[in-house]
């Protein structure tokens, strides 16, 4: 329950439609087997596309990063 949540927590920037976000040092999740998405994601971002998407492979997970609705929130400064 989204407009709940962010009743609870004016605080923090909720956003919808999406599967993960990267913030910083933080990448959270919808949960569940969406949680397989943020890791590929971070795979991807620490390892490169190519050991991605053969780990996803051996998942039997079809990988494009650009498939994926996330967010990377750019720090301001």
């Amino acid at each position: 329950d989204i407009p709940r949540f962010r009743e609870m927590f004016p605080q923090l920037d909720v956003r919808e439609g999406v599967w993960f976000v990267h913030d910083g040092k933080y990448i959270t999740s919808a949960g569940g087997a969406r949680s397989f998405e943020a890791a590929l994601y971070l795979c991807e971002y620490l390892y490169g596309a190519e050991v991605a998407r053969r780990l996803a492979q051996g998942l039997v997970i079809d990988w494009d990063l650009n498939a994926v609705p996330h967010v990377v929130v750019q720090p301001s400064d």
